[in-house]
């Protein structure tokens, strides 16, 4: 075979020719096109995705010696489609800490949340508002009184301490210069309202909530390829299937209060079939092993937190708020290329065609190392010529 460009001979089992890389006589033409596609059509292996991707990998300006526009220099010559499945389940949790505290108490009726109690009460009785979604954001912020009135320990009941400004003087004298200055307080008796209870001379004993919210996610692939694990679980691809289940809570709030450990686990058994049933409906024909599916929601499940059995009560107290799992569809491609009379291998994968090289690449001298090259050439040559006008 000869090379169509040149005319120069191309030794059997090259397509490319050595000199000006274009394609023998005998070979496609043209960028991405397909030679060897063993059982892989020659519309996939032409496929517009890879070359575009390896266009994008290779123009980089990072990647100082890999030539540029190498999806439509080289010739593809074998892609296999490894379509991966990225399985994610998470569970939307509340969490909400207290801690005691007190508050001033002017003897009237307090009107705000209250204890009645503690054995059995529970954070999640109050300002309970989950928000939509599965955005981690901070949740609602209050406190519930326990109902225990106490006289203020830092003005013992008197509702005054001795003033912080004059510490309890009300007169003194300073010499300034040659004159001897008299200052009076405005306190007008040595003593201020005490700040802690604000003159009330009593406190409330309190719980100071805070709420927070997140997603907790996990992932797990039905995919057996040679791209790495840690590129694959966070590609784009198509979503397959989506199941969102919000928890009723007000069944929540009843186990938490009322129900045993093993009751609210047997609640959390019935959303458990429900969700392994939508999905084996769902995903016929999706997955070649619907059983890492199941796996995934089995073990997510029985990592789940039991209110009634993992709480600590009126301290940390976590609640599930809702359920969302997804399988994603991700595209994944091996490609066997040429480029000078020399085989690579490269995988493209995600919607957004990223792109790993699996082995070496080509090298050579690029414009970009060029452009480098000079640059750091105008320095040293900028510093010599500072250093000679010295």
């Amino acid at each position: 075979m000869n090379c169509i460009k040149c005319g120069s001979e191309i030794p059997d089992g090259r397509t490319l020719c050595a000199n000006c890389s274009a394609p023998a006589s005998s070979s496609a033409v043209g960028g991405g096109t397909a030679v060897d596609v063993e059982g892989v059509s020659a519309i996939q292996a032409s496929s517009p995705y890879i070359t575009a991707a390896m266009d994008k990998w290779s123009g980089a300006f990072t990647k100082l010696m890999l030539p540029s526009g190498l999806g439509a220099k080289a010739v593809i010559k074998k892609v296999l489609d490894e379509g991966a499945k990225v399985l994610s389940m998470g569970v939307y949790m509340g969490y909400r800490t207290a801690v005691v505290d007190a508050v001033p108490y002017d003897g009237s009726t307090y009107e705000g949340h209250t204890m009645k109690d503690e054995s059995t009460g529970t954070l999640w009785a109050y300002e309970t508002n989950f928000p939509d979604g599965f955005e981690a954001k901070q949740g609602e912020k209050f406190i519930v009184s326990l109902g225990h009135v106490f006289k203020c320990t830092d003005c013992r009941g008197q509702g005054r301490v001795r003033c912080s400004a004059c510490d309890g003087k009300v007169r003194w004298q300073k010499q300034e210069g040659d004159k001897i200055v008299t200052y009076t307080c405005n306190c007008g008796d040595g003593r201020m309202e005490c700040p802690t209870c604000t003159g009330y001379g009593s406190m409330l004993k309190v719980l100071r909530v805070v709420t927070k919210y997140s997603f907790e996610e996990k992932k797990e692939k039905e995919y057996s390829g040679r791209l790495p694990q840690e590129h694959l679980m966070g590609s784009s691809g198509n979503n397959v299937f989506r199941h969102v289940a919000d928890f009723k809570t007000q069944v929540i709030t009843e186990a938490i209060d009322g129900f045993e450990a093993d009751e609210f686990t047997s609640l959390m058994s019935g959303v458990q079939t429900e969700l392994k049933a939508d999905a084996s409906q769902k995903m016929v024909g999706q997955m070649v092993d619907p059983g890492v599916l199941h796996g995934l929601i089995d073990g997510y499940f029985q990592g789940l937190p039991n209110p009634v059995a993992a709480n600590k009560r009126l301290k940390e107290e976590v609640l599930p708020v809702r359920m969302k799992c997804e399988v994603t569809d991700v595209p994944v491609k091996a490609v066997t290329y040429e480029y000078k009379g020399r085989d690579y291998s490269l995988y493209v994968y995600g919607n957004d065609g990223k792109v790993w090289p699996d082995g070496d690449k080509p090298s050579e001298f690029t414009w970009k190392l060029g452009v480098v090259l000079g640059l750091v050439a105008v320095v040293i040559i900028g510093i010599i010529i500072v250093s000679l006008s010295h």
